[in-house]
């Protein structure tokens, strides 16, 4: 009996248009409606319906399999203490749209708010490292130098061997926690000049997680602490005890 080829390609196409498919973070079934996102719950609690799916600006695509809800991105920045945080399948920096918000007040005075993401764009300098143009997070430094201010880890120059803080994200650029950066940063010590670095043992495990790089292999340790702080929150929820808020650039 003959078939059309055709006919199993669009089966296969629309295999994820329908039902259901799967947060890549908390591993909850989502709601694939993607007709409208603009109504999704602040809380975790939902009454029995399924959380949305995130429109994802940077990797998104309507009829894919690999999702991410909308709760998850809301507790990905917020443990940032930024506006920004990455999208989990690509890693792009993503943020709520300007005039968007999470607030659960503002949220029962209109439904078409704390859905919409749009990617991070660099767009000014940085007050710290001049640099521009920067994704500015807070206190006009750039997210890179809002890193290094909270995460002052110590370093050893692959030269002198000096131990020295440095005020910036080294890690982003060492192939594994062991290997020396591939930028340079101003030694202080015997070289009194630009040298390479690699983190000193001890503040390896300080590193954010959701910061490393992908060849160091910790996104599923990241996902595991999204995890636990949106159960963290779902219980805090159940108390009665929590606020859903973002910043917004």
């Amino acid at each position: 009996m003959a078939t059309d080829p055709s006919a199993d390609n669009n089966a296969a196409d629309n295999s994820s248009g329908g039902g259901v498919v799967t947060c890549a973070v908390c591993l909850s079934d989502l709601s694939d409606d993607d007709n409208d996102n603009d109504n999704d719950n602040y809380n975790d609690s939902a009454l029995g319906s399924l959380p949305r799916k995130a429109h994802l600006p940077c990797c998104f695509r309507p009829r894919s399999s690999d999702a991410v809800c909308l709760p998850c991105m809301r507790t990905i920045i917020n443990m940032t203490g930024t506006h920004i945080g990455r999208c989990p399948l690509c890693r792009s920096y993503v943020q709520f749209a300007s005039g968007s918000s999470t607030s659960p007040e503002e949220g029962a005075q209109t439904a078409q708010l704390q859905t919409r993401l749009e990617k991070a764009v660099p767009h000014g300098r940085c007050a710290m490292c001049m640099q521009t143009p920067r994704i500015i997070v807070r206190g006009g430094i750039c997210d890179a130098c809002d890193l290094g201010v909270n995460n002052r880890l110590r370093y050893a120059c692959t030269q002198c061997e000096r131990i020295q803080v440095i005020p910036h994200p080294m890690w982003r650029y060492m192939e594994t926690p062991t290997s020396a950066s591939t930028v340079t940063w101003a030694c202080h010590g015997e070289c009194q000049t630009y040298t390479t670095w690699t983190v000193w043992a001890d503040d390896v495990e300080r590193i954010p997680p959701e910061d490393t790089p992908e060849s160091w292999g910790r996104r599923e340790r990241w996902l595991a602490d999204v995890r636990a702080e949106r159960e963290r929150r779902r219980q805090e929820e159940e108390r009665g005890e929590v606020e859903w808020f973002c910043t917004i650039a």
